[in-house]
């Protein structure tokens, strides 16, 4: 049985395009309703999603005013004999809750299928997804992408490949992967040569982002691997263990440190560190809902005049969670995005969410909790491999 599914700003619309692709005998076999834009997935429009057939075993000649149940479907779904001239109507108490919704709808494409054909709605028509991306579909979704993204990615599938390429799953994969990748975007992380001031480089984020440890592999790549003369400075106090953590760090690295209470303190550190390459500042975890200590921190980002501010994103938090982190964090000043925790995750459609919302660029990625190591600059192929369903972060 070929099915294909209809995206629309309203069922009337979406059962209108079913008519017309399909013909007047096209079968219903599953509706949905799902909000488009927002952040993701909040707020935004609400669109409908209707799967359809032209070739399910129906009779022939459906009595008017008449549901046919379709036998194969699950529980709860069903198909409608699409008539324009017929009234539709309930077939009895055998039918669930779910047809009366149905019934609605239908009624109200027939209200509005006189004015959709003399051109008086102006409202977009849906365009129709063949059965071979349906699986893309549901894994993009799986992988917890925002639907509008996975709805737009979809389209451009099917712009961009012929119905035979189309078919092939490595030649969908590849094309996949080249629209997400473009859709990633990825700074450059080097470190300008000296100019009379280091370069101010501060992280923020939520806790339990990794910030310390991630502040410990960049400091330790900047010195160890492109030779940059390196300052510590943290105004985490209000953790005596992420101050001792970083002292360690910053010892067998050796590299300087300095622990600062506040915004004038902070100022006079990067002053005193002038002759170095790079100062980076670690910054203690807020919640992204604590707006006092978040105004305490944007006085200390004041001082700092910080050249770049990395927001530490965990890939392993939720859309919700995600969303409130961009809200509340980004207003601070961040232009860089870090993704930390990828050797934690599950899914990974996180991080085109974040990439997105943010309109900002990734810096780096961070795999683990090794330092130096678990750590590597964004790269938003190898990003958008993991998002597809291919093998594991290499950089």
């Amino acid at each position: 049985m070929e099915t294909k599914i209809y995206c629309a700003p309203s069922m009337a619309l979406a059962l209108a395009e079913v008519k017309k692709d399909l013909g007047r005998d096209a079968v219903i076999l599953h509706t949905r309703q799902f909000r488009k834009g927002g952040l993701f997935g909040l707020g935004g429009r609400a669109m409908w999603e209707v799967t359809a057939s032209a070739h399910v075993n129906v009779p022939q000649r459906v009595p008017a005013g008449r549901y046919v149940p379709v036998p194969s479907t699950p529980a709860g779904d069903a198909a409608v004999a699409l008539d324009a001239t017929s009234t539709v109507e309930p077939l009895g108490d055998v039918l669930s809750q779910r047809m009366g919704e149905i019934h609605n709808m239908v009624a109200r494409l027939l209200r509005a299928s006189s004015g959709l054909a003399a051109g008086r709605l102006s409202l977009p028509l849906p365009v129709a997804m063949p059965e071979e991306l349906a699986s893309w579909r549901a894994h993009l979704l799986r992988q917890e992408l925002a639907e509008e993204t996975v709805s737009e990615l979809l389209s451009q599938l099917q712009q961009d490949l012929t119905p035979a390429e189309m078919s092939q799953d490595s030649a969908v994969r590849e094309r996949l992967v080249d629209l997400i990748a473009s859709r990633i975007p990825a700074s450059d992380v080097s470190i300008p040569a000296a100019t009379g001031r280091p370069r101010v480089v501060v992280l923020v984020g939520p806790t339990g982002v990794g910030k310390t440890t991630t502040i410990a592999k960049l400091a330790a790549r900047h010195k160890l691997s492109a030779g940059r003369r390196v300052g510590l400075v943290t105004i985490d106090t209000y953790r005596i263990a992420a101050v001792d953590q970083l002292k360690t760090y910053a010892q067998i690295i050796e590299v300087p440190l300095r622990t600062v209470l506040r915004p004038a303190e902070l100022a006079e550190a990067i002053t005193s560190m002038a002759g170095l390459d790079v100062v980076l500042i670690d910054t203690a975890g807020r919640s992204p809902t604590d707006a006092p200590r978040l105004r305490q921190m944007q006085e200390f980002l004041q001082a700092a005049q910080p050249d770049e501010v990395h927001l530490v994103v965990s890939v392993t938090v939720g859309p919700s969670c995600a969303a409130r982190v961009l809200e509340n964090f980004m207003p601070l000043g961040a232009n860089r995005l870090i993704v930390s925790k990828l050797d934690e995750a599950s899914t990974f459609g996180m991080v085109l969410n974040v990439a997105s919302a943010a309109k900002a660029a990734l810096s780096f990625v961070t795999t683990g909790q090794e330092v130096p190591d678990d750590i590597a600059p964004a790269n938003p192929r190898r990003l958008a491999e993991l998002i597809v369903g291919e093998g594991t972060y290499g950089g």
